[in-house]
């Protein structure tokens, strides 16, 4: 049996030997003016792409030298998987597992194409969401185009502040800008926005389209005035309609559904000279949101009435709900609406609520991360079997 072992890993290390070497070469590859010798036998038993090209009856099959426009370091790279088995990712720069990510796509790699879209998903960053996001979209990769615009949604102020940012392509910038749960102050989307098109000012058949993604209306008139109207992207004009239509639109960028948006302290005032206690919430900025639940210091013991009321600009109130203290945290739940103010009155003389919590509750629908247990599986092996090469014969680690 040991004889067995031994004997059928020698072809397979004299394979990997052979990668991108001159002996028994019989084609070469002209990649960014390098030339890489390689095998046709072993490149066609791999892959359906190389026996097409190959042994196809296309004009290739007859040329001893073939260029091809790819990107020559992930070429590389996945020349040695072909031959060898093996592609350690841990030692391979992002931009260039990217790139591979590509060509296994191209080339019909799924084992390659779904280790790397795993250790991308386990391997997410402010660094690299912007240039996963552009590859994503690129490749038409949905499942990891969602745990990154998860992943956005969730670091939206850090993301537009870092400086992958300027490189997003147009097209994932809109996307991106699309999106009703990329939760971020409406001043710094503008910001982010202006200083992408600042980079790219010669196209101008971007400039109303991208510009038109700003959600105006969501900026506060300090803002409009003193960050807005000096870059001149709006007209006098165009401003004095962005502050009438204040007063009407809010379709609101939102945190991620079921998170916590209230981050700040409560405060306590009296109201109606002093004869009711008021725990008042002011969020950074609005949100949408359809459930509130007020968390208790104490367990209750006498019944105490409290009354939610929510606004947008502590001008308008409107009562969404009432609590009475019968259990250490209790919920009210509403329509969905803006809310950048929250207060819950009582005639007590207590302060008894220990925080406040607002969330938009929706409807569970099946997560599109992938589960990390069969990530991290996948991320360190990967079948090796596909077009007829035995594992024992071409053993993959993916680290």
């Amino acid at each position: 049996m040991k004889k067995s072992k031994t004997r059928s890993s020698v072809p397979a290390i004299h394979i990997a030997s052979l990668c991108m070497k001159a002996e028994k070469a019989d084609v070469t590859f002209v990649v960014e003016d390098e030339r890489i010798p390689a095998h046709r036998l072993i490149l066609a038993a791999r892959s359906n792409y190389f026996q097409a090209l190959l042994y196809g009856g296309l004009d290739e099959t007859k040329q001893d030298e073939i260029t091809l426009m790819v990107p020559l370091q992930s070429f590389k790279d996945l020349l040695r998987y072909i031959y060898s088995g093996s592609l350690s990712l841990k030692e391979m720069k992002e931009k260039d597992i990217l790139d591979t990510l590509g060509l296994a796509i191209q080339y019909g790699f799924t084992s390659v194409e779904n280790a790397i879209i795993n250790y991308l998903s386990l391997n997410l960053t402010i660094n690299n969401v912007c240039a996963m996001l552009d590859a994503c979209r690129l490749f038409g990769i949905d499942d990891l185009l969602s745990v990154c615009d998860e992943f956005v949604d969730q670091q939206a102020r850090d993301v537009m502040k870092h400086e992958t940012f300027q490189n997003l392509t147009f097209e994932s910038l809109c996307r991106l800008l699309d999106r009703d749960s990329f939760d971020a102050p409406e001043v710094d989307v503008f910001n982010a926005v202006h200083k992408w098109y600042q980079a790219r000012q010669d196209n101008l058949d971007q400039y109303k389209v991208i510009y038109d993604k700003v959600r105006f209306p969501l900026l506060s008139h300090s803002d409009l005035v003193t960050v807005v109207r000096p870059t001149g992207v709006l007209t006098p004009e165009q401003l004095l309609d962005v502050v009438a239509q204040k007063e009407t639109v809010h379709k609101l960028r939102n945190r991620v559904p079921g998170e916590n948006v209230v981050n700040e302290e409560i405060t306590w005032l009296q109201l109606y000279e002093g004869t009711i206690q008021c725990a008042e919430v002011v969020l950074n900025k609005a949100h949408i949101i359809n459930k509130i639940e007020l968390c208790y210091k104490m367990d209750f013991t006498d019944r105490v009435d409290y009354f939610v009321d929510v606004s947008l600009d502590k001008k308008v109130w409107e009562r969404v709900g009432e609590c009475h203290h019968k259990k250490a945290t209790e919920t009210v739940h509403f329509r969905a609406r803006a809310v950048q103010c929250i207060r819950v009155t009582t005639a007590e003389a207590h302060e008894e609520i220990e925080s406040i919590r607002a969330t938009l509750l929706v409807k569970q629908k099946k997560n599109a991360i992938y589960c990390a247990q069969v990530a991290r599986e996948t991320e360190n092996e990967v079948d090796a079997t596909q077009n007829g090469v035995t594992q024992s014969e071409c053993k993959k680690q993916i680290r």
